[in-house]
């Protein structure tokens, strides 16, 4: 009677421990899922933020031109984008009305590329321009503008 009352009792012990790293390996799983979920949810944000504050560097940017405001909108350039300029290869300051971005493309690491219609006064003319803007030290800049088409 003593063995079967000890073989019981190991059985008991072996079945609590298998349960016990049953319960531990699911609980693994499902801490490793969340995880990896919320990683890929916080990547997402970051990715959302950065595309917003580039954003707003485009819409400041873009309503210097509208203001005619050409020094304000000069703080905005990278040296890249002050040689295009100087080149007259986009028009900085005209009789512009509005904007509108089109598409939002991410480029590598934090930089942007934008397509751009902007309506001028007479509602007939619009131009497409592709704008990019790059972080650097923390902030945007428009690093290129090119006529599309």
């Amino acid at each position: 009677m003593f063995s079967e009352t000890k073989k019981s009792f190991w059985l008991v012990i072996i079945f609590a421990f298998l349960v016990a790293f049953l319960g531990i390996g699911i609980l693994s799983w499902q801490y490793h899922k969340i995880a990896e979920k919320s990683e890929q949810e916080i990547h997402s944000i970051k990715e959302t933020i950065e595309q917003n504050l580039a954003k707003d560097v485009l819409d400041k940017f873009m309503e210097s031109r509208l203001g005619k405001r050409k020094k304000q909108a000069l703080t905005y350039f990278t040296e890249n984008t002050m040689e295009q300029h100087l080149k007259n290869e986009f028009i900085l300051i005209d009789n512009f009305v509005s904007f509108e971005i089109l598409k939002t493309e991410k480029l590598e690491n934090t930089n942007f590329r934008f397509i751009v219609k902007i309506q001028e006064e007479n509602e007939n003319n619009e131009i497409i321009e592709v704008i990019t803007l790059i972080k650097i030290l923390n902030r945007y800049y428009v690093d290129s503008v090119q006529i599309a088409g």
